[in-house]
């Protein structure tokens, strides 16, 4: 089973490029995530927020753009 999705619009109209993104997942991975218990895949999702976390704290410390 290949999994291809788009992010809901979340009351945005027109859609921003936010709400258009796209992404992609293997069959192998999806494979191996089923294969993950409930704890690891918690886990896996713990790590995906604190990345995204860290990407927003970032991009809040650079300068303004001009």
């Amino acid at each position: 089973m290949t999994s291809h999705s788009t992010a809901p619009a979340q009351g945005h109209t027109p859609q921003s490029q936010r709400d258009q993104r796209t992404y992609f997942v293997s069959d192998e991975r999806l494979r191996a995530f089923a294969q993950l218990t409930p704890l690891q895949r918690l886990q896996w999702v713990e790590q995906c927020s604190h990345f995204v976390r860290l990407g927003q704290a970032a991009r809040q410390a650079l300068p303004p753009s001009r």
